[in-house]
């Protein structure tokens, strides 16, 4: 009897050990990979008359002051246009009058695979109401856009009526990561020709003063901003300390100063 029970226990441990043994192992889910976050803010998608699909980007919310924008273009199918004719035409609608602003015309930059440019924004969505077309090979998408007020304590573009009696927008060219210590920076003239136009200028000589106005002091080993190219003019700044700084810009034309006193601020 004893013998029959030992038989029947080594027959129930083989048959759990066989079960075990013929269980299959659970294959482990793999995790969906978490998608990377765009590093633009998608300002809007419109369709031009030729059935383009136009995505407009920028890198962050609208605020006056030199803004770059991006463009995708996409054809019916779904495809990427890389080698379209794109250009900005922007408008602010104040009731009783309008304008354009400052352009710099987008250019296809193949490492985003999207067209850059840029717009000068003049003033905010507070004065009337910015819009965009934006040209696909002639074809229109057109774009409603709120552009919001500088920060507090932040002045990135002025206008100033000079002695030849044109009108000037000067304005820094952002982004811009002030540090205390020297910084480059750039900044853009342009002429306000007429409403619509305002051609980029570059025949200033320019000599510039940094001033932190809550101290009342400037700062030494500062370089004047010379021209480059499409209006731009690039210098060098000492920021000593962190804090509120003003920069004095006097521009000048064969000798004669044209705008004694265009002022930009900074925060930082």
């Amino acid at each position: 009897m004893k013998k029959i029970a030992l038989i029947f226990s080594v027959l129930t441990i083989a048959l759990v050990s066989c079960k075990k043994d013929d269980t299959t192992p659970t294959t482990p889910t793999n995790p969906a990979p978490t998608p990377t976050p765009s590093p633009y803010v998608t300002l809007g998608t419109a369709t031009t008359t030729n059935n383009e699909t136009v995505t407009l980007y920028a890198d962050d919310s609208l605020t006056v002051g030199h803004t770059r924008l991006y463009v995708k273009v996409e054809d019916v199918n779904g495809d990427a246009l890389n080698g379209a004719t794109v250009d900005f035409a922007p408008l602010m609608d104040m009731g009783t009058m309008q304008h354009a602003c400052p352009i710099e015309q987008p250019s296809y930059n193949s490492a985003i695979d999207m067209y850059e440019g840029a717009l000068v924004f003049i003033m905010s969505s507070a004065s009337g109401t910015w819009t965009l077309d934006v040209n696909v090979n002639g074809n229109p998408a057109s774009f409603t856009l709120n552009v919001n007020d500088s920060p507090a304590g932040i002045k990135d573009v002025g206008t100033y009526t000079g002695t030849d009696g044109k009108v000037y927008i000067v304005s820094f060219k952002r982004p811009n990561n002030w540090v205390v210590g020297m910084n480059d920076f750039e900044i853009l003239i342009h002429e306000k020709a007429t409403m619509m136009s305002f051609p980029a200028d570059n025949g200033f000589d320019i000599t510039f003063e940094p001033i932190m106005t809550s101290m009342g002091h400037g700062s030494s080993g500062n370089i004047d901003p010379v021209n480059t190219a499409n209006g731009h003019y690039i210098g060098e700044v000492n920021l000593s300390m962190p804090g509120d700084w003003r920069f004095h810009f006097e521009l000048i034309k064969s000798g004669v100063t044209i705008v004694n006193d265009a002022t930009l601020d900074i925060l930082f």
